[in-house]
C-alpha cells in the first residue's frame, strides 16, 4: 500500500506496506497482512534522506488497546526490523498505524491487519489396542501448541474414571498413565483431550484374551497363467513350529459372486509347520471363462495338534487372492533402435527362449473346441466380437468411428480367431465448378520434363482477374535463379515472388480459349527419405465486378 500526498494504493494479501515519497523525504513499513496470534511477528521500517529530524511511531491498535511497537528519532536515513508478539486472540482484525512527525512533515497512514489463532494438530496413540483387566494403559497426546486442555478418561458406561486438569507438555509431548481396576468391565474405553471448543478422542479394548503362539502364511505367486498345469504353493506357520492340521480351499468366483469351482483339501503339517500343496489348473477353466472371475480365492487354516475338542482351540486362518493371467509366454526383441522414423522398417533379434515361447504359446492355445474374445479398444469407443464353434466360420464385421488415435487389440480365450484391422479412404467426386476449374496433366517420357499443362478455365466471363499461382516447394528442393528470371518474362506474367519455400507467381488473366504453359525448375540441396508430394494452388486475386451501361447523374 503506497500513501503520500499524493495517493497510490497496491493492495497484497502477502504483506502491507507504507511508502511515503514527499520531494526528498521518503519511508516504507512492511508487515504480513495475516499474523499467527501469540506467535513471533515482524515488520520493518525504511526511512531515506530526512531533511531534518523526523519520529517515526509504529502502532497496534484493537478496540480494548493501543500498543506502540516502534519509536524512533534520526534526522538519517536507516532500515530496521522489530520483531514482536502477536495479540492472543482467536481472530480479529486490527489497525496498523505508522505516523511519521517532524517539524515541516507530517504523515499517518492506517491500514488493517488479520490476527488469528493457527489451527492445531492433536494426536493421541496407546502403547496397545488391548489392555487386559488391571494393566497400566500408557498414552500419549502429541498437539502442535505446548499448553495442553483438561484429558478426559471415560469407562464403557461413560463414567469419568481418570482426569488431569491444566497439564503442560515437554517437547509437545504429553505423557500420562493410569492403571485400570482389576475388575474393570471388558469392552471399548475412550481418552478424550479437549482444547478449548475442540475435542479429540482415541480408543481402545479392556478383553480377556491370549496371545496367539503362531500365524499363517501362504507362499503363491501373485499370478498364475492359464495354461499352467500344475500349481504349488506352501502353508508354513512363522514363530514357533507348530504340528496340527492344514485346511485348504481354493475357489474360481463367477461374476454374480457365487462359487462353482472349487478345490478342498486337508493334510498335516510337518514338523517345522509347513505343508506343501498343489493342484491342478485345468479344474477350474472348464467352464465358460466369461463368467468366471479372473481370480483364484485361496483360504488356508491351520489347527494345532491335540486343541481341536479343547473350548479353547488354536486356529488360525489366512486368505490370500491370486490372479489368473492369460500371458503363456513373452517375446521380446534385442538390438533395435531406440528411436525410429514412423512408416520406416525396425529390425531387431529375438532369442531360442521367445521361439521356445511362440512355440509352446501354439501348442497350449490350440483347441479344437472353446471360444474367443476379440476386444478393439478405439479412442471413443469398444467393439467386442466373441467367436465360439457355432460362429467360427462366420465373418463378423463393424466399423470404427475414429479415424486416427491408438487402438488397443486383445483376444482372450482358447479357440482361433483370424483379426484384420484396415483403413479404406473414400475420394469424393468434384462437383461442378462454377467459376474458376484448372486441370493439371503430366506428361512424362524420357527426353522431355514433366510440364504440368494449365489447360482448362470455366466462367461466366470470358477471362479471369489477375491470378495467383502458388506453388510450394518440395522438401530439400529450391527453384533454379535462371528458371525464376525466365518465368518472370513470362506470358501474362505480372511478377514472381519468393516467400520462404513458395514461390509466387501473378498471372494478368487467364482465357477460356487460350491455354498459357509456364514451367519452373528446381535444384535438389538436400537428400530427404520419403519424399512426400508438394501442393500447387491457383486462386483469383479479387472477385469480378459488374459495371452498368449508363451514368445517372446525381441530383445536385
Amino acid at each position: 500500500i503506497v500513501d503520500c500526498h499524493s495517493c497510490l494504493e497496491i493492495f497484497t494479501h502477502i504483506c502491507l506496506e507504507f511508502i511515503v515519497d514527499v520531494i526528498l523525504i521518503g519511508y516504507l513499513v512492511a508487515i504480513p497482512a495475516v499474523i499467527e496470534a501469540g506467535a513471533e511477528a515482524k515488520f520493518c521500517a525504511t526511512l531515506r534522506q530526512p531533511s531534518g529530524t523526523l519520529v517515526m511511531t509504529v502502532t497496534l491498535m484493537s478496540r480494548e488497546k493501543n500498543t506502540t511497537l516502534f519509536t524512533h528519532t534520526s534526522n538519517e536515513a536507516f532500515q530496521t526490523c522489530v520483531q514482536f508478539e502477536a495479540p492472543l486472540v482467536q481472530k480479529e482484525v486490527q489497525h496498523f498505524q505508522v505516523e511519521v512527525r517532524g517539524d515541516t512533515f507530517y504523515s499517518k497512514q492506517v491500514r488493517k491487519v488479520m490476527i488469528r489463532a493457527s489451527d492445531t494438530f492433536t494426536f493421541i496413540q496407546t502403547d496397545k489396542p488391548i489392555y487386559l483387566p488391571g494393566q497400566k494403559v500408557n498414552f500419549r497426546v502429541v498437539a502442535m501448541d505446548n499448553k495442553m486442555r483438561p484429558a478426559n478418561q471415560l469407562d464403557p458406561h461413560s463414567n469419568r474414571i481418570g482426569q488431569w486438569l491444566n497439564e503442560t507438555s515437554n517437547s509437545r509431548i504429553l505423557q500420562l498413565s493410569y492403571s485400570l481396576d482389576a475388575e474393570a468391565p471388558e469392552g471399548p474405553y475412550q481418552i478424550i483431550v479437549s482444547m478449548g471448543e475442540r475435542k479429540i478422542s482415541h480408543n481402545f479394548k479392556v478383553e480377556k484374551y491370549v496371545l496367539p503362539k503362531f500365524d499363517v502364511t501362504v507362499n503363491i505367486s501373485e499370478e498364475v497363467s492359464i495354461g499352467q498345469e500344475d500349481v504349488e504353493a506352501k502353508v508354513y506357520t512363522y514363530g514357533q513350529p507348530v504340528p496340527g492340521r492344514v485346511t485348504v480351499n481354493v475357489c474360481r468366483p463367477i461374476n454374480v459372486n457365487r462359487v462353482i469351482f472349487f478345490l478342498y483339501c486337508s493334510f498335516q503339517a510337518d514338523k517345522t509347520g509347513c505343508a506343501t500343496f498343489s493342484f491342478n489348473m485345468s479344474i477350474f477353466t472348464k467352464m465358460d471363462q466369461k463368467v468366471l472371475q479372473d481370480v483364484l480365492d485361496i483360504r488356508a487354516k491351520v489347527e494345532e495338534e491335540g486343541t481341536g475338542k479343547l473350548c479353547y482351540s488354536f486356529k488360525m486362518t489366512h486368505q490370500c487372492i491370486v490372479t489368473i493371467s492369460y500371458v503363456l509366454g513373452k517375446v521380446s526383441f534385442i538390438n533395435v533402435p531406440k528411436v525410429w522414423e514412423r512408416g520406416s522398417n525396425v529390425e531387431g533379434k529375438d532369442t531360442v527362449v521367445a521361439l521356445q515361447a511362440l512355440a509352446l504359446y501354439s501348442t497350449l492355445v490350440f483347441s479344437a473346441e472353446g471360444w474367443s474374445t476379440v476386444t478393439v479398444q478405439a479412442p471413443s469407443s469398444q467393439l467386442t466380437f466373441d467367436v465360439n464353434q457355432g460362429n467360427k466360420l462366420l465373418y463378423q464385421e463393424e466399423a470404427l468411428q475414429d479415424v486416427s488415435g491408438k487402438y488397443r487389440l486383445e483376444v482372450k480365450g482358447t479357440a482361433c480367431a483370424s483379426v484384420q484391422i484396415s483403413a479404406t479412404y473414400n475420394i469424393p467426386t468434384p462437383a461442378d465448378v462454377t467459376t474458376l476449374s484448372v486441370k493439371v496433366q503430366l506428361e512424362v517420357n524420357t527426353s522431355e520434363s514433366a510440364r504440368p499443362k494449365f489447360t482448362v478455365y470455366s466462367g461466366k466471363e470470358e477471362t479471369t482477374n489477375m491470378v495467383i499461382l502458388d506453388i510450394k516447394m518440395l522438401s530439400g528442393f529450391s527453384p533454379d535463379p535462371e528458371s525464376l528470371k525466365s518465368l518472370k518474362r513470362g506470358l501474362l506474367v505480372s511478377r514472381v515472388e519468393q516467400k520462404e519455400d513458395h514461390v509466387l507467381v501473378y498471372i494478368e488473366e487467364v482465357s477460356e480459349s487460350h491455354p498459357i504453359n509456364h514451367s519452373l525448375e528446381i535444384i535438389q540441396e538436400l537428400p530427404v527419405d520419403n519424399l512426400k508430394p508438394a501442393v500447387v494452388k491457383i486462386y483469383d486475386y479479387y472477385q469480378p465486378d459488374k459495371m452498368g451501361p449508363d451514368y445517372l447523374r446525381p441530383c445536385m
